[in-house]
């Protein structure tokens, strides 16, 4: 039934949805390296980025994470209408605005990786606290259908991105409701997919090392064995790519240069006075430029944005530091260790303070959606953590498991990048349990007939969160 809904609610909505050019934004980076793959058999940093060589062929890259072009270009392989779509794309140099937008095959496939998202935050929301939950959670968060139609239609990582890293985490709460082998087997498919997850977008590879090391922190020894299975599956999901690096490029690493080429863009907006600082909060406010307009003008948040103003941050970064710190460390063999000392150690304490807004603008996802969740995201993952130390910690690790990953990857991509809400969309389930958790709380209040059955969402409460989730069950609701 849950997918029933999902499907009328989205495929409505989808039908509606228009279709953007193949050749905006990045997707001319995917769809370069793919069409490289095709007619080459080639993993290149693409047309943007490389020239060809003396043989008429570009050369072999690893700027990109790999898996979203292989699946390009797989699709590409029997869908003619994206491979003519994305050879004209790559004819032009992406300037061509005449090219076909058809892409059926991975827009189908986005599609679908859409309704497995909106079904495992249903159960999720179960697994966690209940059937009640998992369709007030699933209720809410069809409300981002909007947003996410968005990175349905883009050939970009976005949803490969979104349904790998939520599969990964509902992975792990599931091995937390078994024992043996089959917990092992849960904990290596979390590994495994959230790998995966980090060869879509590399910036997810710091998951790995965080959910290994909140074993000790928690004192769960006897979880030793599923860390263990888990960071065996991420190692050997990762390890063909990182020896291909190695044995091509002597670098064992995911990427290169595109880590520098991120960090250079956020460290501009390090150069913001108190004012600006001050004006970040409000301009990144869902409808922050309205507001200052409304105050002072319709310049007042020009340097905040992502548009080619020539006086903006990002136009700063990539336009004028890149090329000059790229020029001073001597290429990017040394760009990155040159950033960090010149600029980031010089001033750790302002590079964090930019962060706090640059983290807040990555959280407002859908807007005023997200605004509104945000707190009582905070307030349950606060009272799960305190649940989390008790000696009847219920099923808060269900929440925490949930929850955890998203903060981490919001407060890492506002230390280290241009911080934008399509980073965060892992948000979205955290949101929408935390809000379905709120709702049947003030539901509780408000109806004392009823005996509420989740404690006050406060840190102080004198019973902490031993029975945040009670009534809940550790698996997921009935079809």
């Amino acid at each position: 039934m849950a997918l029933a809904l999902i499907l009328m609610v989205t495929g409505v909505m989808w039908a509606r949805h228009p279709v953007r050019p193949l050749n905006e934004f990045d997707q001319i980076f995917y769809l370069g390296i793919a069409d490289d793959l095709v007619d080459h058999d080639r993993f290149t940093d693409g047309f943007e980025f490389a020239k060809p060589g003396p043989d008429g062929l570009r050369p072999r890259g690893m700027r990109f994470a790999p898996l979203y072009p292989e699946l390009v270009a797989a699709a590409a392989g029997f869908d003619g209408a994206l491979r003519a779509g994305m050879a004209c794309v790559v004819a032009g140099a992406g300037r061509d605005q005449a090219c076909p937008r058809a892409a059926p095959s991975m827009r189908w496939l986005q599609f679908g990786e859409l309704a497995g998202f909106f079904w495992l935050i249903w159960w999720m929301g179960g697994a966690a606290a209940g059937p009640a939950i998992a369709w007030g959670a699933l209720t809410l968060a069809l409300f981002t259908t909007t947003l996410l139609l968005g990175s349905v239609n883009y050939l970009m990582t976005e949803m490969t991105c979104l349904i790998l890293v939520t599969t990964a985490i509902a992975a792990a709460i599931r091995a937390i409701g078994t024992n043996g082998r089959n917990q092992l087997a849960w904990c290596f498919l979390a590994g495994v997919l959230t790998a995966l997850t980090a060869l879509t977008r590399p910036a997810f590879l710091y998951l790995i090392p965080l959910a290994v090391l909140a074993v000790p922190i928690w004192g769960r020894t006897r979880a030793l064995m599923p860390m263990a299975a888990y960071a065996g599956g991420a190692a050997l999901t990762l390890a063909p790519w990182l020896t291909r690096n190695t044995i091509v490029f002597g670098r064992t690493a995911l990427t290169y240069g595109y880590d520098s080429h991120t960090l250079v863009q956020r460290i501009a907006f390090d150069t913001m006075n108190r004012r600006e600082y001050g004006l970040a909060f409000l301009c990144w406010l869902p409808d922050g430029r309205a507001f200052g307009r409304a105050l002072d003008g319709p310049h007042l948040c020009d340097r905040f944005g992502y548009d080619e103003q020539p006086t903006s941050f990002y136009v700063l970064g990539l336009r004028h530091m890149l090329p000059q710190t790229l020029a001073a460390a001597g290429g990017y063999d040394h760009h990155l260790s040159y950033l960090l000392h010149n600029y980031i150690l010089r001033m750790p304490l302002k590079h964090l303070l930019v962060s706090i807004p640059l983290a807040l603008r990555g959280a407002y996802v859908a807007h005023w959606w997200g605004f509104c969740l945000l707190i009582p995201a905070v307030i349950w993952t606060c009272v799960a953590v305190r649940s989390s130390f008790s000696t009847v910690p219920g099923l808060s690790a269900s929440f925490l498991i949930l929850a955890l990953p998203p903060w981490f990857m919001l407060a890492f991509n506002a230390l280290v990048a241009v911080n934008q809400v399509r980073y965060n969309l892992v948000l979205i389930p955290l949101y929408a349990v935390a809000g379905a958790l709120s709702l049947r709380w003030l539901a509780a209040r408000l109806t004392p007939t009823v005996r509420p059955n989740v404690t006050t969402p406060s840190l102080f409460c004198s019973r902490g969160g031993t029975i945040l989730l009670e009534g809940g069950n550790s698996t997921a609701p009935s079809h």
